[in-house]
């Protein structure tokens, strides 16, 4: 390299036009979205209902279950063997008489109605 070329500014070369995407909008002219607008315009969401669980005595042979029921959201004491396991066991609530929870254990030995912790 000369000297006379250090010194002179260097062009930019220009940018290489690149080929049609469709419609794609051009970099940078983003449509501006009204969040608080498409909050208000939509259906309130349905609130979703979570089933409370607390395992007790997971290291040992026979656990227990604190669960609420899927249906009346009362109270749920199971006592259960685990191994071997079986196929899903539909566990009845004592309080509503319809099934307050599944569980893959291999033998229900005890199911109490207690009040639920959780109210």
């Amino acid at each position: 390299m000369s000297q006379e070329n250090i010194n002179q500014p260097r062009s930019i070369p220009k940018p290489i036009p690149r080929p049609d995407r469709g419609s794609r909008p051009e970099r940078g002219s983003r449509p501006e979205r009204n969040f608080q607008q498409d909050w208000d315009s939509g259906p309130e969401p349905e609130p979703v209902f979570g089933q409370h669980i607390r395992l007790l005595d997971v290291n040992k042979p026979e656990g227990r279950v604190i669960c609420e029921c899927w249906h009346c959201t009362e109270g749920v004491l199971i006592q259960h063997q685990r191994e071997p396991q079986q196929e899903e066991i539909r566990v009845t609530c004592p309080h509503c008489g319809k099934v307050a929870i599944k569980l893959q254990v291999a033998k229900i030995l005890s199911v109490n109605a207690i009040p639920s912790p959780w109210k």
